[in-house]
């Protein structure tokens, strides 16, 4: 593993680490459900679900289970999509999936380029601006251009993840070094 690599995972590891440190909860219906550091793909996003499916559903409703799997491939798509790969062609991320007084909450975080971050942030500010019901025609209406971008998707999943929420998709980037930069989002599923 390459100097760089192993730089991108300890930022990774130390992100996630603040993450879990700072919900720790007694209480056996709030704290973290699920964690996960490491690579992504399309096979790994199907054992993350599985054990999100199983971890969700023992606290929340089936409906609440459906959502949050729902945020959570459009999330993982989405790293899958714009974040840095190493040399094996894999995206490396943190993730993490807790129950709290508010919701369930998903943060996910990964390494992007300046350009992805500009775009990303562009199109969240965007979102987070808009009332649920402009969500939901903004949504529509990609859907009905069926037009993909340039990265292969179709421009859905962060208003997909938007309509899921309960309130503004949280996000944050912090300036890594020759790294990139760290793209961190949070996403709050009511119970």
């Amino acid at each position: 593993m390459s100097d760089a690599q192993k730089a991108s995972i300890e930022i990774l590891q130390r992100e996630l680490a603040t993450v879990l440190h700072r919900n720790l909860v007694p209480d056996s219906k709030l704290g973290t459900l699920l964690s996960y550091i490491g690579p992504i793909d399309s096979q790994g996003l199907d054992h993350v679900l599985g054990l999100t499916q199983q971890s969700t559903a023992s606290i929340g409703s089936r409906n609440a289970m459906k959502r949050v799997c729902h945020v959570l491939i459009e999330c993982l798509q989405n790293v899958m999509r714009h974040g840095l790969t190493n040399a094996k062609g894999l995206t490396q991320l943190y993730l993490s999936i807790e129950s709290t007084p508010v919701g369930f909450q998903v943060h996910c975080g990964n390494l992007v380029n300046a350009p992805t971050r500009e775009l990303l942030s562009d199109k969240l500010s965007q979102i987070n601006g808009m009332s649920p019901e402009e969500t939901r025609k903004a949504y529509i209406e990609t859907l009905c251009r069926g037009e993909m971008t340039e990265k292969g998707g179709a421009g859905l999943g962060l208003l997909s993840m938007a309509k899921k929420a309960t309130g503004p998709i949280e996000y944050s980037f912090e300036k890594k070094g020759a790294q990139g930069e760290l793209f961190t989002m949070t996403v709050t599923v009511a119970h």
